[in-house]
Order: structure tokens, then sequence, then C-alpha cells
């Protein structure tokens, strides 16, 4: 049975939105900014450029291959099952790198409104936001579409207010100094701000319910580039007009809460802190429960131990895929304590994992696509993303190692198939 097309464009704006946009806005400018002073906004304008032949591509693909299964089902039908089912490994080890952050970041914004300011007191904090996403989604608890469509738009609402009130105090000399880290600095801080652009490829799950596709998804890709975009560009211009030029790397992953300091004094700044920390806490709650589905599917399809592909309770849910992406993600978590490391170490991380998956995924669109207009930006988005991904070496080392560990996995698994045959 075919799913009904009830999709149109601005259905499929505010899933564009939805998935690219997140409450990421609330953290990476402020990061970026501590990481290349107000010269990290050419890395906003340079992934702003990007985003549309990179949605624009994927799009295309979800067209010809319509699947649930999204990038990794490109990447199978252009390399084979065996390469794709390494790369869907791949893409579970850099979610569990990267997925944490929202539950810390969330954790830090917390921190704000109690005081709390010892960085390792933060991370633990963030773990347990994060362990009470896995309890929530163990009960089965879904937070309903409806609810996710308000949260955007109050998230929406909440940043353009609190921006438009803040920009009153603005400082334009900020701009005098453009890079205070040095002109490398831009290069790191396009690794951080790539993290916030992750979700144009989310155009396959929906394909099939997109009414007009070969029109809709055009039109859908500009505005929510725009969109996005404007978005992105009034809250990176506020945090770097607005906010002092020598902000750290704790300050700036809660630019959002200086913010709304200028704008309303300590009690105001408190009070947005906590809201915004809900705001996080619902999103890491989406998060955790996406991740954990993936991990279920790939356990169903025999990638991971069998195990983890049950489900439990009358809700039927995959308790065992979610408890063990608990347990990750606090691995994840006790890395950044011992190191006494922040959200920074996992977005340049993961932004690099993600790098290398998109590389493939634009790797496969070559081979599948035969327009030489669709080949030609495929092209550009070739190079584009292989000189982001060269950029931080501490991010091509963790895409060496997590590529080794998708294989040892993806052997053992071969070779437990193989035993169980024989056995049989």
């Amino acid at each position: 049975m075919e799913l009904k097309r009830a999709l149109g464009t601005s259905g499929l704006v505010v899933h564009y939105v939805t998935s690219v946009m997140g409450v990421g806005i609330l953290v990476l400018p402020g990061i970026a900014l501590a990481t290349a002073g107000p010269a990290s906004l050419l890395a906003w304008v340079a992934l702003i450029v990007f985003s549309y032949p990179f949605a624009l591509i994927f799009a295309r693909m979800s067209m010809r291959y319509p699947n649930s299964r999204g990038v990794i089902d490109f990447i199978e039908q252009a390399f084979g099952t065996r390469f794709g089912s390494r790369v869907a490994i791949f893409l579970l080890i850099t979610l569990i790198v990267g997925n944490p952050l929202l539950g810390i970041a969330a954790g830090r914004y917390l921190g704000q409104s109690l005081g709390i300011e010892d960085n390792r007191a933060v991370l633990a904090l963030g773990y347990a936001i994060i362990a009470s996403s896995v309890v929530v989604n163990w009960f089965g608890i879904r937070i309903s579409v409806r609810l996710q469509g308000f949260i955007l738009a109050a998230l929406v609402a909440f940043i353009v207010g609190v921006c438009l009130v803040a920009l009153q105090h603005a400082d334009p000399t900020a701009l005098t100094r453009p890079a205070p880290h040095g002109a490398g600095a831009v290069g790191a801080a396009l690794v951080v701000c790539f993290f916030g652009f992750i979700g144009w490829e989310n155009a396959a799950p929906v394909a099939e319910e997109v009414i007009r596709p070969e029109r809709t998804f055009p039109r859908a890709i500009v505005i929510g580039v725009l969109f996005v975009g404007a978005m992105y560009l009034l809250m990176v211009l506020t945090v770097i007009l607005v906010l002092p030029p020598d902000l750290g790397i704790h300050e700036g992953s809660t630019s959002f809460s200086g913010l709304l300091a200028v704008s309303g004094g300590t009690t105001f700044s408190r009070l947005g802190s906590l809201v915004a920390a809900c705001l996080m806490i619902m999103t890491t709650n989406a998060w955790t429960l996406g991740t954990s589905r993936y991990l279920f599917g790939l356990a169903r399809s025999g990638n991971l131990p069998r195990k983890l592909g049950s489900l439990s309770g009358r809700a039927a849910v995959p308790r065992a895929a979610l408890l063990a992406v608990g347990l990750l993600y606090g691995l994840t978590v006790l890395g950044l304590v011992m190191v006494d490391g922040t959200e920074r170490t996992l977005i340049s991380l993961s932004s690099s994992g993600f790098l290398l998956f998109f590389l493939l995924g634009f790797l496969s669109a070559w081979r599948l696509l035969k327009s030489r207009v669709d080949r030609v930006l495929v092209v550009l988005l070739c190079l584009a993303t292989t000189a982001m991904l060269a950029i931080h070496w501490q991010g091509l080392a963790f895409c060496a190692l997590g590529w080794i560990a998708a294989e040892l996995l993806g052997r053992m698994r071969s070779r437990s198939g193989e035993a169980v045959r024989q056995r049989g």
C-alpha cells in the first residue's frame, strides 16, 4: 500500500526547518564566536550558501529512491550492501559521540539558572538529563507532532524577540577586530557551524508523502534555506554585536543567556535560561528516541547483536536498544569528564564524522544521478566537503578510528552469522 501524498510546500518547509535548526541555534553561534571571533560570520555565510545544493541533491536522490533509510539506502544502491552496512555502523558511532551535546547544553543552561558553574558538575547534570530521556522513552512516552510544531514556533518567536531587544545594545566596533584568534580559526569555526546544518538530508523519510515532489521539493528548499539562514544570521549578528569579543567556550555555550541578561537583566536571564533548558530537554528526548530506533533497526538487519533488536512491554518499546544508547552516551560524557572537556569537543568530532558520511552520500549521488547539472553540483559539494573535512586533524583521527571500529563490528557480525548458519 502506498503512503498518502499529503505533504505540501508548507509542510515540507516545517519538516526541513525542524530537522535543521532545532535548538542548536541557542548553542552554536556563541561557540563559533568563542572559536574564531566575529570572523565566524564568514563560516555561517559559507554554510548557508552550501545548504542549497546540499539540500537539492539529497532531495533529488530522495525523489528517485524514496526510502525511510535515507542516505544509507543511497550508499547501498551505489556501492553495495556490505559497504552500506559499514557506513550505517559508522553513522551510529557518530551519533553516539554527537548526540549527548544537547543534554550537556541543556545542563549548562539549567546550571546558569541554578548557579552551577563547575564544568564537571554541568557534565554530570547533562548526563542526568540524558538518563531522564531514557526513562521517558522506556515507558513509550512520545511527544506529539503538533507539540513539536508548537515548540518550534515558540522557539522562533522567542529568539526573534530577544534578538530585536538585545540589538538595541549593539556595538558595531566589535567588527573592527574580526579575527582575534587568527584567520586559521575560521576553519575550526566552519567545522563547528556545520553541526547546525545537519538535517537537509532528511527528505527521504517523507519523500513518498510529498505532493507533486518535482515542484514541491525545489520550492521548499529555497524557502527553508532562506528561513534557516535568516534565523542563524540574526542570532549570529546579535551575538557578535552584543556580547564581549573575548567570550570563553563556557560562556559561548550559553551565549543566549548573555543576550537575555542584556535584554532584561539577571532575573530575566535565569528564567529565559530555564526555558531554553526545557526546550533542549524535549529535543534531547527526541534525539534519544531517534538514536535508539536507529540502533534497533541495525540490530534487526543483522549489523548488531540480535538482542538489541528485541521489543519489551505492552508499548512494544525496544528497551535493550534504549538502554544501550543510554550507556554509550554515558561513555561519551565520561570521556569529557576525564579530560574536563566541553561541548565543542563533541561538535568538532561528530561534525567530522557527519562530513565523511555526507561525502559518501555525495559520491553515491555521482554514481546514481545522470543529469549533467546534478553532477556538477555533486562535484562542487564533494570538493567543499573534503576541504572542510581536512581542516580538523582530530576529526580525521575520529573518522579513522570510527571506520576501523565499524569494520571490526561488521566482520564480527559476519562471522557470527556464518557460525549460526553452519550450526543450522
